[in-house]
């Protein structure tokens, strides 16, 4: 029995509530970890590099909103455009 003011379920933790759609995908050469948001956007969760230098890029900056741009059909890979607080980061 827990005696608290604070409600049940935020006292309990389900992670199926919490649960976002995570990828690790190549960006500029490097291996990042993202989530996806719900307005077809990702956001930088994490940096997987042995690289020193990729560490101080800021387009690969947790937190950093990325979006995909196909540029042709008949190429089928995947380009990430590096969006910051809405605005572009010119590459």
């Amino acid at each position: 029995m827990i005696y608290s003011i604070i409600p049940s379920d935020q006292l309990l933790f389900n992670p199926e509530d919490y649960k976002q759609e995570r990828m690790e995908v190549n960006i500029n050469g490097e291996q990042v970890v993202i989530l996806k948001n719900s307005n077809n956007t990702y956001t930088i969760e994490r940096l997987i590099s042995t690289n020193p230098k990729a560490y101080l890029n800021p387009e690969l900056a947790p937190g950093t909103v990325i979006m995909t741009v196909t540029s042709k059909k008949e190429n089928p890979d995947v380009k990430w455009e590096i969006l910051s607080n809405g605005f572009t980061i010119n590459n």
